[in-house]
């Protein structure tokens, strides 16, 4: 009895073991997927790993409330200031905060920008905090945050 009880244990272990792994994988299949999408220059697939009330702020502060004010912000970035850039994630941690919630992290680059006057502006390095739940068997974005960086203090700013 004590034998079928701790093997039953260990089953139950590997099966959570293997659904957070398989999770895990979908996660950072999903943020890939936006990736592809950007590099596409396709706003509405990008938009379309967002959750129908999920929200983004940029990196510029501007802030989309839900899937079409996501989508318009995108449209809008890749026709403008974005338009022909490369999108790669350099590194990504994933945390299961729950079975059905995700905290993504990504370092990204952002390649190729030009400012109004035509000039090139230097690949952006950022890091990205993603919060994402998983709905009808599918990971949504709920909130993507880019973070900044401050050089340590007595070092040049980058800009």
């Amino acid at each position: 009895m004590l034998v079928a009880l701790a093997l039953g244990s260990m089953a139950g272990l590997a099966v959570a073991a293997s659904e957070k792994g398989g999770s895990e994988a979908e996660v950072r299949a999903r943020s890939q997927e936006f990736a592809a999408s950007w590099n596409r220059h396709d706003p509405k697939a990008m938009a379309g790993v967002w959750a129908a009330d999920g929200d983004l702020i940029n990196p510029f502060g501007r802030m989309a409330k839900g899937r079409n004010e996501v989508e318009k912000l995108l449209t809008e970035e890749q026709s403008g200031v974005m338009k022909g850039t490369t999108f790669t994630i350099t590194d990504m941690t994933v945390r299961m905060l729950k079975s059905d919630v995700a905290l993504a992290e990504w370092d990204v680059e952002i390649a190729g920008m030009h400012a109004a006057d035509g000039s090139p502006i230097p690949t952006q390095k950022m890091h990205v905090n993603e919060v994402m739940v998983k709905k009808a068997g599918k990971w949504w974005t709920v909130a993507a945050r880019p973070v900044s960086y401050l050089p340590p203090p007595g070092s040049p700013h980058p800009m």
